[in-house]
């Protein structure tokens, strides 16, 4: 029971950072440096987006995956130290 309240307390803490930082993120778009519009023509493509609004979701969902990525990195070097510090 207790791994799974942690387990829990993980996943609940990443979608609330990856949603924070997506948020953070669509409100402050120059913070963070756009990729080249090489890519953008490659992704608006593959996912066949051709109008505004699909190339606005197609942009919140390329906000999501980098938030969450960061999200899962941070939290994976936060764990890392916490298990090295409870060592010693």
């Amino acid at each position: 029971m207790k791994r799974l309240v942690k387990v829990g307390a993980v996943i609940l803490s990443l979608m609330f950072a990856t949603l924070a930082l997506t948020f953070w993120w669509a409100r402050h778009p120059q913070a963070i440096p756009s990729p080249p519009d090489a890519f953008w023509i490659w992704l608006s493509n593959m996912a066949d987006a051709h109008s505004c609004e699909s190339m606005g979701d197609l942009e919140v969902h390329y906000m999501l995956t980098g938030s969450f990525l960061l999200a899962c990195f941070c939290t994976f070097v936060a764990w890392r130290i916490f298990k090295r510090l409870s060592k010693h």
